[in-house]
């Protein structure tokens, strides 16, 4: 049964090819096997009734919502110089999704996904009701969790899971090969766009961008591809070597000391709106590697040791992120005995680049992958990080009012 990604490619390079032989490549590779979707749909609603039943137990959950959507893609891609590609893939995807408000009108989400290309990675109906069922937990003690505190600084461990998040939006987008606007001197776009040869992140740190991975440590990668989308085989690229930007992720058009492409050229998957009329670099999968790793416990020790030294009564864990890094799951870590408190309604005050150059301190030694596959496909692989300083403090959200009334009660569909 073909649950996983398959493709078939023709690639030639001569710019003389005659129209007619690049229409019988082209016929040649629709006749060859496409990626298609092949599975029994009989238990797939069952899960995700279970699983959305779970959050009828909880009757200030405001929304809630279990959905799977699986799918096909096969590409076609020729131009001028002779270059005939056929690529496919397929995506398996399954989210829960839960919000509530607290009782000061603060609103509060959670969610959670599976992203793989291989159907039979996807989580039995076992583990998916489990997942729902921590998800309405977590929301439950959010809303009763105190607000955080007005203003803190001092040390703060991420999970991989949060590390993976930071690592996206700070050096992910950053590290593409992008011409500025007309005028501009800059070689690129983005906060490193004059960091070439220059230090970015801590010596023990390297971050390499591999799309021609399928899998790393066992954990699927859906930003995988042979060839992008301006007809460039893929390359791995080592963006940051020790801590040094040494590369940018680019496609065919040239920025300052980078005149070819290192293919990284990518565009929006055809029905992901808004599409675009061009490729451009994108990350396909960038793994973040540490020289020096510890494990978990030794990661909080050191972060308890930090709080006392510093004769700070408590410190910070960020076990996820939602949007914008902003913290959806915030832990007070107590340095007397380090038992952990659940907080709400935080934001940082310097995540950014020069943070992660100048105070992150540690990594750990396992790894979590984040799989996005809206828009461009694309995986971040990073490890857990320890700062040993950050500052955190309320967030600016507006409060939303309170229902007049209860919420009626949820039918059981049947």
């Amino acid at each position: 049964m073909p649950t996983g990604r398959q493709g078939n490619l023709i690639v030639t390079s001569s710019r003389t090819v005659k129209d007619s032989e690049l229409r019988k490549k082209l016929i040649q590779e629709i006749k060859r096997a496409l990626a298609k979707l092949d599975f029994d749909p009989q238990p797939w609603p069952r899960m995700l009734e279970d699983a959305s039943a779970v959050f009828r137990s909880d009757p200030r959950i405001a929304t809630s919502g279990s959905n799977l959507k699986f799918e096909a893609v096969n590409q076609y891609f020729l131009n001028s110089e002779g270059t005939v590609v056929r690529s496919g893939r397929t995506l398996y995807e399954m989210t829960i999704s839960c919000s509530t408000q607290a009782s000061d009108g603060m609103s509060l989400q959670r969610n959670n996904g599976f992203v793989v290309e291989n159907i039979k990675e996807l989580p039995s109906a076992t583990e998916f009701v489990a997942r729902a069922t921590k998800l309405a937990q977590t929301l439950k003690e959010l809303r009763s969790a105190p607000v955080v505190d007005e203003e803190y600084r001092g040390p703060v461990l991420f999970s991989a899971d949060a590390a993976t998040s930071a690592f996206a939006v700070l050096v992910g987008e950053n590290v593409l090969g992008r011409r500025p606007e007309l005028g501009k001197t800059a070689r690129t776009t983005g906060a490193f766009a004059t960091s070439y040869k220059s230090r970015v992140l801590p010596d023990f740190l390297s971050v390499v961008d591999d799309p021609t991975s399928p899998s790393y440590r066992g954990q699927s990668l859906v930003g995988h591809y042979d060839i992008d989308d301006e007809g460039v085989p893929a390359q791995r690229v080592a963006v940051i070597d020790k801590g040094n930007l040494v590369n940018y992720l680019i496609g065919r058009e040239p920025i300052r000391d980078f005149p070819v492409s290192n293919g990284h050229a990518r565009a929006r998957i055809p029905g992901n709106a808004p599409a675009l009329t061009h490729a451009v670099p994108h990350v396909g999968n960038l793994i973040v590697n540490s020289s020096q790793t510890v494990s978990p416990e030794q990661l909080k020790k050191k972060l308890i040791e930090l709080c006392q030294q510093r004769d700070l009564p408590y410190c910070y864990y960020v076990e996820t992120f939602g949007p914008r890094l902003a913290p959806r799951l915030l832990y007070k870590v107590w340095a007397k005995d380090g038992h952990q408190e659940l907080v709400r309604g935080a934001s940082f005050g310097d995540l950014d680049t020069r943070a992660l150059r100048n105070n992150l301190i540690a990594a750990g030694d396992e790894l979590y992958v984040e799989n996005h596959p809206l828009n461009v496909p694309h995986s971040i692989a990073a490890p857990s990080i320890l700062f040993d300083e950050l500052e955190i403090k309320r967030a600016t959200t507006n409060r939303e009012k309170l229902p007049e009334y209860p919420a009626p009660a949820l039918s059981s569909g049947k």
